[in-house]
């Protein structure tokens, strides 16, 4: 990854006014019309609530911004209260359905990053595509503190999620679909974690019932997927079945995790 990259803060968000903090001290700055600016990097900060901005791209054109990639510094909230780190990215299902461009290379750098790092206490982890923004045309992630206002405003996971972004690198890696799971993708991450591989748009159980030929089709997009992921063991046989029928429709291989472990072995 050459170009520019633009982290996007809110004022709103204690966690991503820790990130934010810490990414002003870990380099220097220079200011520029509306951003900062540190080789690479344009900085970003906002008053409004990341999940609703819209025409984001059209925001940064006006600033003389056209990044090849757009991180998002959020807070990460769950009644688990789990200290935890990690990304995903953003799209809706409800109503009309729309997605952001994903950044799956980026995500699996921002998590190999993080497990470097290795923050103690927080768990990691890839999340099911949520939430907007879901119309930026940018690829794009939310790189989160979570789960409480404890972890939000903890220097270190604000320090750790800094790096993390700071640390980028975008190797190749083929992309997967990922369906099933938990709103935590375990299995997805795991993959992540144990093969060559990244994921794009990510869809857990609960999401299963939505999905049709055409969000699948949108999704592989977003997503410059040529291969798909599905975790059985989390699926009914009715879900498995309706999945499969959907991606043999697209032509989508799926692979199970012995075949991407196998294929797409750790270099």
């Amino acid at each position: 990854m050459k170009g520019e990259i633009a982290v996007i803060c809110s004022r709103a968000d204690p966690a991503s006014l820790n990130i934010f903090d810490h990414l002003l001290k870990a380099q220097e700055w220079e200011p520029g019309d509306g951003y900062l600016s540190s080789g690479r990097w344009r900085l970003v900060i906002h008053d409004g609530k990341q999940s609703t901005l819209s025409g984001l791209d059209e925001r940064l054109a006006s600033l003389g911004l056209r990044p090849d990639l757009i991180v998002f510094a959020s807070r990460h909230e769950a009644k688990s209260a789990l200290p935890w780190v990690g990304g995903h990215f953003t799209g809706l299902l409800e109503g009309q359905f729309s997605f952001s461009a994903s950044a799956p290379l980026a995500l699996r750098s921002f998590l190999y990053n993080l497990r470097d790092i290795a923050l103690p206490g927080f768990a990691i982890s890839a999340e099911a595509t949520h939430h907007g923004p879901a119309d930026v045309r940018t690829p794009c992630f939310f790189a989160e503190i979570g789960s409480t206002e404890r972890e939000w405003r903890d220097p270190e996971a604000g320090r750790a999620v800094a790096g993390a972004i700071l640390a980028l690198e975008e190797k190749y890696a083929p992309v997967f679909l990922g369906l099933g799971g938990g709103h935590y993708v375990a299995r997805q991450t795991d993959l992540i974690f144990q093969s060559s591989v990244a994921f794009g748009h990510l869809f857990s159980n609960y999401q299963i019932e939505k999905l049709n030929l055409d969000i699948l089709e949108e999704a592989r997009l977003k997503s410059g997927a040529t291969f798909a992921y599905l975790d059985r063991k989390s699926l009914r046989s009715k879900e498995r079945k309706m999945l499969e029928g959907l991606l043999a429709e697209m032509d989508l291989s799926v692979l199970r995790s012995k075949e991407i472990r196998d294929r797409f072995p750790l270099a």
